[in-house]
């Protein structure tokens, strides 16, 4: 079985649309979404006296014509960001509740679109796809998640695959980010031993876990303090095993064929414990590049990898 898989694209829109392309491209026969879909930040294009202006990636462009507010909209949604279009009177009225209230219309705005397109292209391409939440996506989006006809959301389930059981859990680890889908280390050790006491063959079974496996290679991310500023070691930014205890010990226990991971963007690779193969595809959403993993697994159980980006 080829089965496709690709994660953390962050409301990227040109990555997403990949994505879902991607299982016909690679002739996979399953294809599989490790979590976080849901981009991080709306930014304001904000009108003053008919000049647009907006603020991104520390440069401000500014656009005189209303006709060309699409295509600055189009290079936002591309990088990831909400656009707002907005006066600058009612932006300076906006108050705490209504910056909640804004991202998580546009939120569910675009993951509906996206759980739609997704459905659409893969019942029609005939490959079956999984999808989980990732520890950005909030619960009241869980309702969209569920909503596709054909793609199927695997949190918290076994889903049978060709013979194959894929056990699935999204959210990820308690972090300084104070992501809304973060579990501690108990909680998400007791959802995989639940789900792990039903698997019929381990040998053949394919954990999909948004959070990568603690102190790999696959978890090695950027440390920031407190108050969310990167550290230095040096001259350096400094790395930090970032991944969760609770899915490495339990990866050790139970050794899964594959384990597929995400979360991490920077610790793209792959590793082993114990006989299981562990893949973490990363990341670069926010340059239109869909970074994924294609992984054969023949009938004698052997498991062949690449690391994809296009």
């Amino acid at each position: 079985m080829k089965i496709f898989y690709a994660g953390d694209l962050h409301g990227a829109e040109t990555a997403f649309r990949k994505f879902t392309n991607a299982g016909k491209f690679y002739n996979a026969d399953l294809v599989m979404y490790g979590g976080d879909f849901t981009g991080k930040m709306v930014v304001p294009i904000v009108e003053k006296s008919g000049v647009y202006t907006c603020t991104y990636y520390g440069s401000t462009v500014k656009v005189k014509k209303a006709s060309e507010i699409p295509d600055l909209e189009r290079n936002l949604r591309n990088a990831g960001f909400y656009p707002l279009v907005i006066s600058e009177a009612d932006l300076n009225r906006l108050n705490e509740n209504d910056a909640e209230r804004i991202i998580k219309e546009k939120q569910i705005e675009v993951l509906k679109q996206w759980i739609m397109l997704a459905d659409e292209r893969y019942q029609a391409a005939g490959i079956p796809c999984i999808i989980i939440p990732g520890s950005v996506d909030d619960f009241y989006l869980d309702e969209f998640l569920n909503s596709g006809s054909y793609l199927q959301n695997g949190d918290g389930n076994i889903i049978e695959i060709n013979g194959f059981e894929i056990l699935s859990i999204g959210g990820g680890k308690p972090s300084v980010f104070k992501y809304p889908r973060e579990f501690s280390e108990e909680e998400l050790a007791g959802k995989i031993n639940e789900l792990a006491s039903q698997v019929k063959n381990m040998a053949k079974c394919i954990f999909n876990i948004h959070i990568p496996p603690y102190d790999t290679d696959l978890d090695q991310g950027t440390l920031y303090d407190s108050e969310l500023k990167p550290v230095l070691d040096g001259d350096a930014l400094a790395t930090a095993p970032a991944g969760s205890k609770a899915v490495r010990e339990a990866i050790e226990m139970y050794q899964p064929l594959v384990a597929l991971h995400g979360h991490v963007h920077e610790s793209r690779g792959v590793t082993t414990i114990g006989r299981t193969v562990c893949i973490n595809a990363g990341t670069d959403y926010d340059q239109g590049l869909l970074r994924g993993a294609l992984i054969d697994v023949g009938a004698d159980g052997k498991v062949a990898y690449t690391l994809t980006a296009g």
